[in-house]
């Protein structure tokens, strides 16, 4: 299949996604999108102690059907040495957040690639992810924690990032002949 007749068909079902809905806020569409699995989600299926299938998770929008493919992260574990597959949870969805906060708060840098394809850029420090959090979890919970009271650390926080770049979530229509693949970073 030629790279333009691919282009054509994520944009047609990105387009179905986010187009037909009545919804003027897509940010609601996003979040109808399954994008987290909990590390007890019977519908893992484990290929070796480590390594596990994508999960595919049903949903809906405005009375249309669509599943959600959420292949794992996989890479090496720096104390074990061995390839492990991590799906994202709720520490991705917090850290994801508060990127998101991040960003509506701050300029984001808007550059193109070789291919003239915007990228958008934002700087931020784990101090900064971790601020939001724990703003996050204040509002949330009526808490008065401190941002060295975040429940991550630097490492995890890195180790989150990694998941929410290499994870793979491919939204696919009811019939299952187009697809939208993205990553959340």
């Amino acid at each position: 299949m030629s790279d333009s007749k691919q282009l054509q068909e994520a944009l047609g079902i990105q387009l179905e996604l986010f187009q037909s809905t009545k919804r003027l806020n897509l940010s609601e569409t996003y979040e109808v999108i399954p994008k987290n699995v909990s590390s007890n989600d019977p519908l893992i299926k484990w290929v070796s102690k480590f390594i596990a299938e994508p999960v595919e998770k049903c949903f809906s929008i405005e009375g249309k059907s669509y599943v959600s493919e959420i292949s794992p992260a996989n890479f090496k574990n720096k104390r074990t040495k061995q390839f492990q597959s991590h799906f994202p949870d709720l520490r991705e969805a917090r850290i994801e957040y508060a990127i998101i906060s991040l960003a509506s708060k701050q300029i984001i840098d808007i550059d193109t690639d070789s291919e003239d394809k915007r990228i958008f850029t934002i700087r931020t420090t784990y101090y900064q992810i971790q601020k939001e959090i724990v703003e996050a979890i204040n509002k949330r919970e009526s808490k008065d924690l401190k941002p060295n009271e975040c429940p991550y650390n630097t490492t995890s926080i890195r180790e989150a990032l990694e998941v929410l770049k290499r994870t793979d979530i491919t939204v696919k229509n009811h019939a299952g002949d187009s697809e939208y693949i993205f990553n959340r970073i």
